[in-house]
């Protein structure tokens, strides 16, 4: 039986006013294509934008924003924390996800 690693990135939303920088759905989308590429099947990306319905069923990533313990954007993987960098850091994402398979 294959693991399935959950990838929730959280992100802030986006302002329309530039349409020449890349949004952070085209973000979300280009980082899930890497680590399906690199994972397949076992890794499942969802993006969560702060005060969308998903935000508020998450009360985890609630209290780390609360807390002060990190900023947007932020990932959780498989629940624990990832990478909360000013960008999203796919290096520390595959090492997280590489930790949960071979765990």
């Amino acid at each position: 039986m294959t693991k399935t690693i959950l990838t929730e990135i959280f992100t802030i939303p986006q302002a329309a006013c530039d349409s020449t920088k890349a949004n952070w759905q085209q973000v979300v989308q280009m980082i899930s294509h890497q680590l399906e590429t690199k994972f397949g099947e076992a890794v499942q990306v969802k993006h969560i934008e702060f005060m969308s319905g998903e935000w508020f069923e998450h009360s985890d990533a609630q209290q780390l924003i609360e807390k002060g313990d990190v900023n947007f954007p932020f990932v959780l993987v498989n629940g624990e924390l990832a990478c909360a960098d000013k960008k999203i850091n796919v290096s520390k994402i595959n090492k997280s996800i590489n930790n949960f398979l071979s765990s």
